[in-house]
């Protein structure tokens, strides 16, 4: 455990996400891997010693690098049927009896919005991956244990430190709780998703009869949450190392996230279900423009299994690249070649692009830049590595292509630019296929960019971030609900190989953090009130994100407007509808 709890965590150490079924010992005796560490039955992260900073090249092929993940935010309540729910004498829910997870940024658990009535928290765990653990904390000194069945949720917090629930009521009862647990969400943004799927009602003064020892509190908000009673789970998600961050050309300021670190959390979230025995609604408000965008990267690949376990619904959002100008189609024409032309802002110090095949052509590219130094087109060679220099202008450019990436099985070449100068680049693209010779191409997500580094010629649509492109997941997109329109930033569907994306619409969420990750958090608390409903009612015998996403979509309230469609997927979520509207039901 002690090596696997220093690669994670160590910039020294790269891991890598890998599809194997055989045994943890085979796989490390046949990677000569320092750590393996299963995730699933046919996931495994593979760690190795190594040291020497990561640039592009032949070392690591880029198909097989973590993908990076930044946040996805920037009257709801009645307008989805909630206040309906709560108000009718046949339903009355509030989430009771459902754990509402989330990897984020943290919580600011001694809020009031995170608290009961007596003063004590809603949550059941927080895992603090950026905190150094103790010499006395409970997983310390566990060791590596082969296969999940036997592990506890100390096991899956295998790194940082894990909060449970009689840890921070005693922390509350102090006057500063934050000195007794030293974690706090800085951003902002993980509390705010909190807010908006499962904040207290407004309440005051100390319940009758309570002895609990914690000063009794009182919010602002009336109606609170979507589902107030909800239990709460929190993992502080750390940033990623150094090393990825250099490798994709990240600004240090930004905050960016490792697939490694969201899936550990995961698996750490579906542990503490399984001891609370508790329904979990899983909130992914993180997103990543890497990929092809057909939802096959390892993280998307582990939700989708994820979302079929019964008694769990993954929520994903759809990503805010809406008017990001970050998605290029192209199209070469017989005997010639497609430019693409990328406006690249003063100050950008580095980013890098993804060309994708649309299977089962392929392609080479030449670049130009904006002085008019040329890196000449390899002809013949759709496989191909290459580090460039430039001489009047100095930086230097990564061309690295694979013809069969091996995690979508289409080819891709990455782009990467390092310290070059801003300007028009211009790409241009030529066919070694003969089919429809057409490809896509994405800039990283907003956060990871300056605003006017974009595509001169953008196509609008297939901007669905990963994980939110997985086939298995419920994507949510967001509108305003004054207006019934959707939010300008949003990301346009469909997926890459078509499959139609987003699912449905939620509302944007409180001002400051307005976005699809917001409306991700709604959704996720409408989720529990059809869960508490199952447990109260059994309404359905089997549920999980699949059942979740059709019962949403049979009771999705829908316009004049085709659908499904790009835009609003199959409509604007009415929960409520769900009990008067969907198919067979009737309250």
């Amino acid at each position: 455990m002690a090596v696997c709890r220093e690669a994670v965590i160590s910039d020294d150490y790269k891991g890598f996400g890998l599809p194997n079924r055989g045994s943890d010992e085979e796989v490390r005796t046949l990677l000569n891997a320092d750590c393996v560490r299963r995730v699933s039955d046919n996931l495994i992260f593979a760690y190795f010693y190594y040291p020497e900073p990561v640039n592009g090249g032949r070392e690591l092929p880029f198909g097989i690098m973590q993908k990076c993940y930044a946040l996805l935010s920037e009257e709801e309540l009645a307008a989805s049927g909630v206040l309906q729910l709560r108000e009718s004498p046949l339903t009355n829910f509030y989430g009771s009896g459902v754990l509402l997870g989330f990897v984020d940024t943290g919580i600011n658990f001694a809020d009031a919005a995170f608290r009961n009535a007596d003063g004590s928290t809603r949550l059941v765990g927080l895992w603090d991956q950026t905190i150094e653990r103790r010499e006395g904390d409970a997983a310390f000194q566990t060791e590596e244990i082969s296969g999940t069945s036997e592990r506890t949720t100390a096991d899956y917090a295998f790194y940082g430190r894990e909060f449970r629930t009689e840890e921070i009521n005693a922390a509350l009862r102090t006057e500063n709780p934050y000195e007794v647990i030293p974690s706090r969400d800085e951003n902002g943004h993980g509390s705010a998703l909190v807010r908006a799927a499962a904040a207290s009602e407004q309440r005051t003064g100390r319940i009758p009869g309570q002895s609990t020892g914690i000063p009794a509190v009182s919010t602002e908000n009336p109606y609170g949450g979507v589902a107030p009673l909800a239990s709460i789970a929190m993992v502080k998600v750390k940033q990623a190392k150094p090393y990825l961050r250099n490798y994709y050309q990240i600004p240090e300021n930004v905050f960016c996230v490792a697939e490694e670190d969201i899936i550990y959390g995961v698996e750490w979230l579906l542990s503490l279900a399984d001891r609370e025995n508790m329904p979990l609604v899983l909130c992914i408000a993180l997103g990543s423009n890497q990929g092809n965008h057909t939802g096959r990267t390892v993280l998307s690949g582990y939700l989708d299994n994820v979302a079929q376990i019964p008694g769990v619904c993954v929520c994903a959002a759809a990503g805010n690249e809406g008017g990001s100008g970050h998605h290029f189609f192209g199209r070469v024409p017989e005997n010639g070649y497609e430019e693409v032309e990328i406006n690249v802002e003063e100050g950008e110090t580095g980013f890098t692009t993804e060309l994708w095949a649309v299977d089962p052509d392929l392609f080479t590219v030449e670049i130009i830049s904006p002085a008019g130094e040329v890196i000449p087109r390899i002809q013949g060679r759709p496989t191909f590595n290459r580090q460039y220099r430039f001489f009047f202008e100095g930086g230097t450019v990564w061309i690295q292509s694979n013809l069969y990436d091996q995690s979508v099985g289409t080819q891709g070449i990455w782009i990467r630019f390092a310290g070059t100068s801003a300007g028009i680049w211009r790409i241009r693209v030529y066919a070694e296929g003969e089919f429809s010779k057409s490809f896509h191409m994405w800039l990283p997500v907003t956060p990871f960019l300056r605003k006017e580094t974009a595509f001169l010629r953008p196509n609008p649509y297939v901007l669905i971030c990963d994980p939110g492109a997985a086939r298995e997941v419920l994507t949510f997109t967001a509108y305003n609900v004054a207006g019934n329109t959707l939010l300008p930033q949003v990301s346009y569907g469909y997926t890459a190989d078509d499959r139609i994306k987003p699912d449905i619409a939620a509302p944007e969420g409180e001002e400051l953090y307005a976005g699809t990750g917001m409306a991700t958090a709604f959704g996720a608390g409408c989720a529990a009130l059809v869960f508490e409903s199952t447990f109260r009612n059994a309404v359905y015998v089997i549920l999980d994100t699949q059942v979740m996403k059709r019962v949403f979509i049979a009771s999705a309230e829908r316009d004049g407007r085709e659908y499904p469609n790009r835009e609003w997927g199959y409509g604007r979520l009415d929960v409520y509808g769900v009990f008067v509207r969907a198919p067979g039901r009737a309250l």
